[in-house]
């Protein structure tokens, strides 16, 4: 516990937080550190908690510190780090956990550039792998530089947790194995969208029938109009219990929407709300 909360009170010039090897390395001091709290608690609302009584009475809980601990602390294996999620991180963790586990439809996550959502994703899609009810959870990215980005990243945190899906029969593949392994999986919207196109010459789509009844979650990074029309139509036909959520840093409103044709409707202002719902939690650049 003594090295945990050091966390928050000890910080070296280049802002990343770490546990030193051994014990004597966490009271070593120099003039470059000092005792100001760089990781900031903040409220749901993101609104920073900077007075210790009333940083403790929210940290330091016992089940809010144990949470902490168990959940949202990432182990980086590779570098021997231990790297704390933030809070806006945290919430938007809980936001798609809950809503998956009430079964309460879909959402999106209005997170700024730069915010580390590629890690947000990455811990909410290995605390649902623990979610017996779950069928499978992919990470859809919109470029294959992503998917490649992404996959070395989720490995980062994780190694070995994902593996490349070199082509769509090793997609479909991974969707139908049972292998725990293969439970959550990094693709492509191109992939997936071959994967589920009924007109294509290999049967995919009839390979997959098998999952339709399953529970699906899909999170997608950057939910801009990729996942508009199309390739939204076609997951929903797949898998009627599939849950949708978005990440994005710039959400689609009324304001900056394009006018688009979706799900068989007259050609309609389409926004960020119209395809995943309901704002789960936001972290703007006004914030950041």
């Amino acid at each position: 516990l003594l090295c945990f909360m050091q966390l928050f009170i000890v910080s070296n010039r280049s802002n990343t937080w770490y546990f030193a090897n051994n014990a004597s390395e966490h009271f070593r001091f120099d003039a470059d550190e000092h005792f100001l709290p760089h990781y900031q608690w903040a409220a749901p609302d993101n609104k920073k908690i900077t007075h210790l009584d009333d940083f403790a009475e929210a940290f330091l809980a016992k089940c809010t510190l144990a949470e902490m601990i168990s959940r949202y602390t990432v182990l980086i294996q590779s570098e021997r780090k231990l790297m704390m999620m933030r809070p806006y991180q945290i919430y938007a963790v809980q936001a798609i956990v809950d809503c998956i586990q009430q079964n309460r439809g879909n959402g999106y996550i209005w997170h700024t550039t730069g915010s580390g959502k590629t890690l947000t994703s990455f811990k909410a899609s290995t605390l649902l792998k623990d979610n017996p009810d779950i069928e499978k959870c992919l990470f859809v990215v919109d470029r294959k530089d992503l998917d490649r980005q992404t996959r070395q990243e989720f490995n980062r945190f994780q190694p070995g947790c994902v593996e490349e899906n070199t082509n769509t029969e090793t997609l479909v593949q991974r969707l139908l194995s049972d292998d725990y392994t293969d439970k959550v999986i990094v693709t492509t919207i191109q992939k997936l969208g071959l994967a589920l196109d009924a007109n294509h010459r290999q049967p995919y789509r009839q390979r997959l029938k098998p999952l339709r009844d399953k529970r699906m979650v899909f999170i997608f990074d950057e939910c801009h109009r990729s996942q508009f029309g199309e390739n939204h139509r076609a997951i929903r036909e797949c898998f009627p219990n599939a849950q949708l959520f978005g990440f994005t840093g710039t959400p689609i409103f009324p304001e900056n929407a394009t006018y688009r044709t979706i799900e068989g409707e007259a050609a309609r202002m389409v926004t960020t709300a119209d395809i995943f719902g309901k704002q789960l939690h936001a972290y703007t650049i006004t914030h950041a």
